[in-house]
């Protein structure tokens, strides 16, 4: 997660102009990509942290310029390949076909039960709580420093909070590890905690809202105890 799809605490980006209307779908084919999602992991293709790894992994100017819903067919595609669903010829072959005739109905489908899953998937989401017999290492009121390590692989550290000090204000139990389902590796959890950090702490004093703080979560091993000489 050291890319340019961390974008939390940039500036330079650019101004950002919404619209008056925003449409749940810009087009057609969206509906399509955003359905990739549900199935695919129904099928037991790929988990929400194994897609996120694919979404990091695209080219900086293509992420930055190309359509949300992009993001999500090109991470699709490629765990499709990866893992032998399909193949790039086959892939190829089905977008030729589209292109020459692109009022084509889609290949029709008429499981109600894939549906209906899919529905609750939407509502719902995919949970990721889990059951643990594990202690948990820190406790609601605690001053942690988040890690500063800056791994090659997929993990679910903002950057902008990389080495803060901050205070424990939740905690949620065990909850699934993205560093090792997201990264190929078998499911693993952690506890999970909501972590406080002050604005002024990143932004620094000048710049920030005095008033203002920003919530993380955070799993247990992003974190140590903050002591007085942690703090130095």
């Amino acid at each position: 997660m050291n890319g340019v799809h961390d974008l939390g605490g940039m500036d330079g980006m650019g101004p950002v102009h919404p619209t008056a209307w925003e449409p749940v779908y810009h087009a057609e084919w969206e509906k399509a990509a955003f359905s990739f999602f549900p199935f695919c992991a129904r099928a037991g293709m790929f988990g929400l942290d194994e897609f996120r790894r694919h979404l990091e992994q695209l080219h900086p100017v293509h992420y930055l310029t190309s359509w949300y819903y992009e993001h999500w067919l090109e991470a699709a595609e490629a765990i499709g390949k990866e893992k032998g669903f399909w193949t790039a010829d086959e892939l190829h072959e089905r977008a030729a076909y589209y292109l020459e005739y692109p009022d084509a109905p889609l290949p029709p489908h008429d499981d109600p039960a894939l549906v209906e899953f899919a529905q609750w998937a939407v509502e719902n989401g995919f949970p990721t709580q889990r059951e643990s017999a594990a202690q948990a290492q820190f406790s609601v009121g605690d001053r942690v420093r988040i890690d500063n390590t800056m791994p090659r692989r997929h993990h679910r550290r903002p950057r902008y909070s990389m080495g803060q000090i901050g205070e424990i204000m939740l905690h949620h139990g065990t909850h699934v590890f993205p560093d090792t389902t997201g990264n190929g590796k078998a499911e693993t959890s952690e506890h999970l905690y909501t972590v406080k950090l002050r604005q002024a702490d990143l932004f620094g004093e000048q710049d920030a809202d005095p008033n203002a703080c920003q919530m993380v979560d955070m799993w247990e091993p992003y974190l140590s105890l903050a002591t007085e000489e942690s703090d130095k």
